[in-house]
C-alpha cells in the first residue's frame, strides 16, 4: 500500500508560478512546462524577456524551467531574480520552492518565511503557506506544518489541495478523527479527486480498518477504473481481508497501468508467500527490487530475499 504524501503545490500538480498574466504568451510557457516540455517553454521565455524586459513573472518562470534542464543556471537566475527584486515575495517563493527540490529544508523554509515577511497578496500568500507546510513536514516539524495550513485555509477555505495537505499532516501527528473528517469534507466539494479516495484507503489501512479502506479505494475504482494507484492499494486492502484471488487480479491490473510499481511486486510477493508458493513470491521480489524498491521504500524486500529466496 502506498499513500499520496504532502508536497508542496509544484508536487501537488497546482503551478506555483501560475500568478495571473496579461501576456498570453506567459500561459503558452506553463502550458508547454506542465507537458514536460521544458526546451520549448524556455525558448518562449527568453523571447518574452526579449520582447518585455526581465520581470518578477518571467524571471521566476525561467527559473522554474532552468531547474529542469540544468541547476546551476536555475541558481544563477534566481540570484539575478533576487538582485533585481530584492523586495518581492515571489522570488523568495521560487528559492525556496529550488531548495525543498533538493532537500534543504531548513533554507527552504527560511525563504519561505521571508517571502511572508515581504506581505504578499493573499493569493500568492497561500501558495506559501502550503508551500512551508510542505517544508516544515519534511523536516519532521509537524505542528508548525499543521499551523501553516491553518493559516492557507483560512484565506481558501475549500482548497482541495490546502484541505489534502491537512488531512495528511494530521493523520501523521495522528489526529485520525479530524483528518478523516476533512478527507470527507473535500469528497463533498470534489467527489472526482481521486487523492481523497487514496488517503481514505491509506488511512483506514493504516488503522486496521481494512473493509472501510476497501469501501473508499472501490468508490475510487468506479470513478476511475484503470487507475493504477487505487487499483494496487485495493489489492493490498484485499489481500489482508483474506481475499487473496481479488488482491492478485487487482494488483496485476494494477501493473498494467503502472508497470514500475515496485510496491506492486511487493505486495504480490507477501500475497504469494501467504500461500506458500515461494517461486512466485521470489519472481515478485526480484521484480520488486528490480524496479527500485529498496531504494524508494527500504529493506523489506532485500531482507525477504535474502530469508526466503535460493
Amino acid at each position: 500500500m502506498k499513500k499520496i504524501k504532502i508536497f508542496i503545490l509544484l508536487v501537488f500538480g497546482l503551478n506555483p508560478f501560475s500568478w495571473v498574466q496579461a501576456q498570453s504568451n506567459l500561459d503558452a510557457i506553463k502550458a508547454l512546462l506542465k507537458e514536460g516540455k521544458s526546451k520549448k517553454a524556455l525558448e518562449l521565455v527568453n523571447k518574452d524577456i526579449s520582447k518585455n524586459g526581465f520581470n518578477i513573472e518571467n524571471a521566476c518562470i525561467k527559473s522554474e524551467i532552468l531547474f529542469h534542464i540544468n541547476a546551476d543556471e536555475a541558481w544563477e537566475n534566481m540570484q539575478l531574480t533576487l538582485q533585481k527584486f530584492p523586495d518581492e515575495p515571489r522570488a523568495y517563493n521560487t528559492r525556496g520552492l529550488f531548495y525543498y527540490e533538493i532537500r534543504e529544508m531548513n533554507l527552504s523554509t527560511k525563504d519561505f518565511t521571508k517571502a511572508l515577511e515581504l506581505n504578499p497578496d493573499d493569493s500568492l500568500k497561500f501558495e506559501i503557506y502550503i508551500n512551508r507546510s510542505g517544508s516544515y513536514h519534511h523536516a519532521d516539524q509537524i505542528n508548525l506544518a499543521i499551523a501553516d495550513c491553518r493559516e492557507a485555509l483560512k484565506l481558501r477555505p475549500n482548497n482541495i489541495d490546502g484541505l489534502n495537505n491537512m488531512a495528511t499532516t494530521l493523520f501523521e501527528n495522528k489526529e485520525y478523527d479530524e483528518a478523516e473528517k476533512i478527507l470527507l469534507q473535500m469528497k463533498e466539494i470534489d467527489p472526482k479527486y481521486m487523492g481523497v479516495y487514496v488517503n481514505l484507503g491509506y488511512q483506514n489501512q493504516q488503522r486496521g480498518l481494512y473493509e472501510k479502506s476497501e469501501k473508499y479505494l472501490l468508490e475510487g475504482l468506479a470513478i476511475e477504473p484503470n487507475n493504477g494507484f487505487i487499483l494496487n492499494n485495493l489489492g493490498y486492502s484485499q489481500y489482508k481481508l483474506g481475499k487473496n484471488a481479488e488482491a492478485i487480479k487487482n494488483i496485476n491490473k494494477s501493473l498494467k497501468y503502472f508497470p514500475g510499481n515496485s510496491y506492486a511486486y511487493r505486495n504480490l510477493a507477501l500475497i504469494y508467500l501467504d500461500q506458500n508458493d515461494k517461486v512466485k513470491a521470489c519472481e515478485n521480489i526480484r521484480l520488486s527490487l528490480a524496479n527500485k524498491f529498496t531504494q524508494m521504500y527500504g529493506d523489506e524486500m532485500k531482507d525477504l530475499k535474502e530469508k526466503i529466496c535460493p
